[in-house]
């Protein structure tokens, strides 16, 4: 897999806050997640989660063996036709786990949306503001008894060139 493809890795706040997973087993579990969501399992490569998380293989593999142990993922090995060497593996996150059972995408679209509606009242505020600031300019100018004068000359000019 290419390290290109990861775009991002959202960690759910179930995860993030399970006391029974170490820090590392918390991001592996997200990616695994984010790796199966468009077809519930991924066939990723220790070495591959290695690189990313900055661990050794080996640890990844440990890490993976907790998972599985204490029921986060299910792991599926296929092996070579005649041999005890492994072709593929396959991880499946455990749906009985409930914060597993939703897409790891779905957060991103509500965050969108949420972007998009804070635009769209900032546009608003700013229109406000805008208009409050015009309006404060005129108070001044009646305040100042010199400006007041000079504003309303201004006024009586313009309505003569009407």
């Amino acid at each position: 897999m290419n390290k290109q493809k990861l775009k991002g890795l959202w960690i759910p706040v179930q995860i993030l806050l399970d006391e029974q997973l170490s820090d590392k087993e918390k991001l592996i579990l997200s990616m695994i997640l984010y790796l199966s969501d468009e077809t519930g399992s991924c066939f990723v490569s220790n070495k591959y989660i290695a690189s990313i998380v900055n661990v050794t293989s080996d640890r990844v593999s440990k890490i993976i063996s907790s998972l599985k142990k204490e029921q986060y993922i299910e792991v599926k090995l296929k092996y070579k036709l005649d041999s005890k060497e492994v072709e593929n593996r396959q991880i499946v996150p455990n749906k009985e786990k409930s914060y597993l059972n939703y897409s790891i995408k779905s957060p991103q679209y509500s965050y969108e949306k949420e972007f998009e509606r804070i635009g769209e009242e900032a546009k608003k505020y700013q229109k406000e503001r805008d208009t409050i600031i015009a309006n404060n300019e005129e108070l001044k100018t009646y305040l100042d008894a010199e400006k007041q004068i000079r504003y309303e000359d201004r006024e009586k000019e313009n309505e003569l060139e009407l």
